[in-house]
């Protein structure tokens, strides 16, 4: 299985954790959710690309201003992110 970011949000406070797994997803939001007193939606999942930028380093230090705490980020950050799951990805 290809190596993944993954966007996740807290529906209460609109913040997003931007993580990694070379697992499954599903079965990481799931994980991240039994941890969690709020709800979580899973918003999208890219690559983890280093020529592309797209790496769970580069991305957070792109989004550092938006940066909450841990792999935590403002829902500020939601416009970048959001381009970066539209935008056409390599199969």
């Amino acid at each position: 299985m290809a190596n993944q970011v993954y966007f996740v949000e807290n529906i209460e406070t609109g913040r997003i954790k931007v993580g990694f797994t070379d697992g499954s997803v599903t079965q990481r939001v799931a994980s991240l959710q039994t941890g969690s007193d709020a709800q979580l939606r899973l918003l999208g999942v890219i690559p983890a690309l280093s020529g592309e930028g797209t790496t769970e380093l580069q991305l957070h230090r792109r989004l550092r201003r938006f940066h909450y705490r841990g792999e935590w980020f403002q829902r500020d950050a939601y416009t970048v992110i959001r381009e970066l799951i539209d935008r056409p990805w390599p199969d």
